[in-house]
């Protein structure tokens, strides 16, 4: 013993009193403890993280939602049906109708209210990942995966986000739980099985991806000849799927599972349309994403798990192979992975450290290890459950949703490319002129055609950059009738020449209002400007 670092960090935060063999249960805080530190930071999240983290969390989920709500048939009356879920979207039209049948229209209280929502939901991941540990191994093992899938860096942050790749843990979790709780039970039910199957079938309408975990798991189980628990998972997941996704598409689409066969065609020919990489790329997302170099330790864990936990070792191999090999390698399709190594790295991991004669001579160099890991994830949780993202995109348009009698707004970026505005936070229905023309023959064709009347607080949006000519723009101002009230210029370069370019159109300008980049946004601005814009955003009113 002599040489083991012996303070309350070091015991609180690392499962060392497991790894030493002598389980102190002074250290070891119980699941409520953990759970109550994960809610806390999530709240922190919930109320001071706004905005959006990526394209799909927010125009494919809030956007199509509040589009059906305002009476908007986006996705419906395409000819394909939609590459995400309608699940989950569905849930958000249900909440946003009854939030305005409450009187709730600002898009700030109801993206709180999602926020919270999110965060509370998201507590199923620590609490059946605490679980699975302490199943599998021990409660300080389990301690330690609690508080990591509670602080790691980027799990508050992206817990209250509108992400399906963090919706889909919870329920893949909860039927992992279930089988292993059954496999250490006496009785041999197959019903566990059933619904494990169910739990499994949830997540894949959320994440189609997630079904690769089922299958892992359903693997083991046909190699064990455990034929009758294969068949209850398998049915347990056929008969959800069809509920759920089945009845979607029957309703909506031509066909059940019309939308599983539309997102295969459309990845199969746009496999390399979107962000590609090596064939390693995901496996340094995990190394990059849960920090060096505790990321390395719990690889080499969980490579340590496949007769610990057979079903849980493969279903998350098989995902990251898959991923691995497809050319499609967006680092977000990786999240649903990382709890599942969270779990199975600490336990494998905690075991070879036993096990190890380099490691218990090196007890100091552990606990700094972890200590690098525990204070830089607790530093970046904190700062990242602060961080207000894309803000000169979302809160321009909260500050005009207060505007009272708003028909037309423009975006200006001069010489940079126009970024689609989350118009959601108008807090009205409304669309971007191009937008209006491009869809002339899908979406916005009875509204063109006079069938369909437009909601009278309706507001257009026009957008200019260097790439749309003057004569292009004054045909569309001119030829709609919803006149600009705002005129909102992102960036300041080249101010003169754009102003003297806007004057042309609007000769009075007043200026409004004035927003600031957020803490976040100013130091991806200072790491790479090049690619971060420091994008303050002017608000000026037209005057008559």
């Amino acid at each position: 013993m002599s040489g083991t670092p012996k303070t309350t960090f070091t015991k609180i935060f690392t499962a060392d009193a497991a790894t030493l063999g002598q389980p102190q249960e002074r250290y070891l805080i119980p699941l409520s403890t953990v759970l109550l530190i994960a809610l806390a930071i999530r709240l922190i999240a919930a109320f001071f993280s706004k905005g959006f983290a990526f394209s799909d969390d927010h125009f494919d989920v809030i956007t199509i939602a509040q589009g059906w709500l305002d009476g908007f048939p986006l996705w419906l009356n395409e000819p394909m049906p939609p590459r995400h879920s309608m699940l989950y979207v569905l849930l958000h039209y249900a909440l946003f109708y009854v939030m305005e049948a409450m009187g709730i229209f600002s898009p700030e209280v109801k993206m709180t209210v999602v926020r919270l929502i999110h965060a509370v939901y998201s507590l199923l991941v620590v609490y059946f990942g605490y679980k699975l540990t302490e199943r599998l191994s021990n409660r300080a093992n389990a301690r330690l995966v609690g508080l990591m899938l509670a602080l790691m860096w980027f799990m508050p942050f992206m817990s209250v986000r509108n992400l399906v790749e963090m919706v889909c843990i919870p329920p893949y979790l909860a039927a992992f739980y279930l089988m292993v709780r059954e496999d250490q039970s006496e009785r041999k039910r197959v019903m566990p099985y059933f619904w494990a199957g169910v739990l499994f079938a949830l997540a894949f309408v959320f994440r189609y991806h997630t079904v690769l975990f089922g299958a892992g798991a359903g693997l083991v189980l046909l190699y064990k000849r455990q034929w009758r628990k294969a068949i209850a998972v398998l049915v347990g997941f056929a008969v959800a799927a069809f509920l759920i996704q089945g009845t979607i598409d029957i309703i909506f689409f031509d066909y059940p599972f019309h939308s599983i066969v539309a997102y295969f065609l459309y990845n199969t020919e746009h496999a390399y349309g979107y962000s590609t990489g090596p064939v390693y790329r995901f496996a340094l997302t995990i190394l990059g994403f849960l920090v060096p170099p505790v990321s390395a330790f719990l690889v080499v864990g969980y490579s340590r798990t496949a007769k610990l936990a057979p079903k849980l070792f493969w279903g998350g191999l098989i995902f990251f192979v898959a991923h691995s090999l497809f050319p499609n390698k967006q680092e977000r399709f990786i999240l649903p992975l990382l709890p599942l190594i969270m779990v199975l790295g600490v336990i494998g991991w905690q075991s070879f450290v036993r096990q190890s004669a380099f490691w218990n001579k090196r007890r100091k160099l552990l606990a700094a290890c972890w200590g690098f890991f525990w204070v830089l994830n607790l530093l970046a949780t904190v700062g990242m459950a602060f961080t207000y993202t894309k803000k000169s995109r979302v809160a321009p348009l909260v500050y005009l949703s207060d505007k009272p009698d708003v028909d037309g707004v423009v975006l200006e970026f001069g010489n940079h490319s126009v970024k689609t505005p989350p118009l959601f936070y108008l807090g009205r229905p409304s669309v971007v002129y191009d937008k209006y023309v491009i869809d002339e023959d899908m979406v916005w064709e009875e509204y063109l055609q006079g069938q369909k009347q437009l909601p009278e607080n309706f507001v257009m949006v026009y957008t200019l950059n260097e790439d749309k000519t003057q004569q292009e723009f004054n045909e569309e101002i001119t030829a709609s009738p919803y006149k600009a009230d705002y005129v909102a210029v992102i960036g300041t370069d080249d101010m003169e020449e754009r102003m003297a370019r806007l004057h042309e159109f609007y000769p009075n300008l007043k200026l409004d209002h004035t927003i600031s980049p957020s803490l976040y946004d100013r130091v991806l601005h200072l790491l790479n400007p090049r690619v971060h814009k420091n994008e303050v955003v002017q608000i000026y009113e037209v005057k008559e």
